[in-house]
This record gives C-alpha cells, sequence and structure tokens, in this order.
C-alpha cells in the first residue's frame, strides 16, 4: 500500500511539474487576529487584512514567495475611550511545497516575518518594526492545464514579538482567508 501511495504521489507530482507556472501573482483578502489580548479589548477581535502575494518556482513542487498585506483597525483606550489608530504591514518570505492531487493543489510552507507597525492616540505615537516566523498552508483550485487563474483559500499561523521598553506584545495569531493568482 505504502509503494503504492508513493507512486501516485510522485506521477501527480511529476504530471503537475509538467504545467506547473513559473510563478504567480496573488491577491488576497482575509482576517488576521492578532493574540495579543490588550489588542482585542482596545480594537475588538479580528480585521480585516489585504494584499498581493507573488511566488516563483525553485524546482519542481517547491516555491519561494512573498507576500506583503496590510491592515488597519480603530479602536478606543481602554479607560478615556478617545479614540486610536493602528496600522499592521505583515511582509513575509518562505519556502512551501505543492502536493497536486487532480483539480486541487494543496500546498504548505513555512518562513520569515517582518511587521511594521504605526499606532497614534492621545498617549503618543510609535512607528516600529517586530521580526518573527510562520507556518502557513492552503488550497489551489485548478480548472485546466493552461487556465491561467487560480482560486485558493489559505491559513496562518504567525508568531512575532514587538519589545515596547520593557513589555513584549504579541502582535502573531491566526490568519485566513481567500483570493485570486494569476499564472505566468
Amino acid at each position: 500500500m505504502a509503494a503504492f501511495a508513493i507512486v501516485l504521489f510522485g506521477c501527480s507530482a511529476f504530471a503537475w511539474a509538467e504545467v506547473r507556472p513559473q510563478g504567480t501573482v496573488e491577491f488576497y483578502l482575509g482576517n488576521y487576529r492578532i493574540a495579543e489580548p490588550i489588542f482585542k479589548t482596545v480594537y475588538q477581535p479580528g480585521g480585516s487584512i489585504q494584499g498581493l502575494g507573488l511566488t516563483a518556482n525553485l524546482f519542481a513542487n517547491f516555491d519561494f514567495y512573498f507576500e506583503v498585506k496590510g491592515m488597519v483597525k480603530t479602536g478606543s483606550l481602554s479607560y478615556s475611550q478617545e479614540k486610536t489608530d493602528f496600522v499592521l504591514i505583515p511582509i513575509s518570505l518562505g519556502l512551501r511545497a505543492a502536493f497536486p492531487v487532480a483539480f486541487v493543489v494543496p500546498f504548505a510552507g513555512a518562513g520569515l516575518d517582518y511587521f511594521v507597525y504605526y499606532e497614534k492616540n492621545p498617549i503618543g505615537t510609535t512607528l516600529n518594526y517586530a521580526k518573527g516566523w510562520h507556518l502557513q498552508g492552503g488550497v489551489y483550485l485548478r480548472f485546466g492545464k493552461s487556465f491561467p487563474i487560480l482560486p485558493f483559500v489559505k491559513a496562518k499561523w504567525s508568531l512575532v514579538k514587538a519589545v515596547l521598553g520593557t513589555r513584549t506584545v504579541d502582535l502573531g495569531g491566526i490568519e485566513y482567508g481567500a483570493g485570486l493568482a494569476v499564472a505566468f
């Protein structure tokens, strides 16, 4: 049985390699839930995140990917209820593997994150960055060997800690969403 699975996987990987695009441009819309408890109190849980991704085929079923996204939130300070604004720009680089099965192409990967964040409120203004890493997985839907539009869904878990003086803030969290990839 194991030998059959290896042969089946090998054949599907070979078939995907024959029609595999050199890369994709991906348009993404999702939801990002920052893990920090104080963030949830001030800005409410979750928030819309949009972005653009680029992938490049390295070899066989392995890709390099680069993503830039943006999230904007407005909330109220805990005690004074004054307005506060938050902008997060996650930049991600990584490697992933794709395992085609018929018209679906599941993928899984890992990489590094660089988060630029900005917060403005009556207490003060902060512009800073934090570094971390992530794991992600998802599925492309393929409607034909030469059809260049690939809808996809994916989920991502990031671990990113920002240091603000003596305090550590957890900017990491769970992200999930969908998009369209244009293959070239």
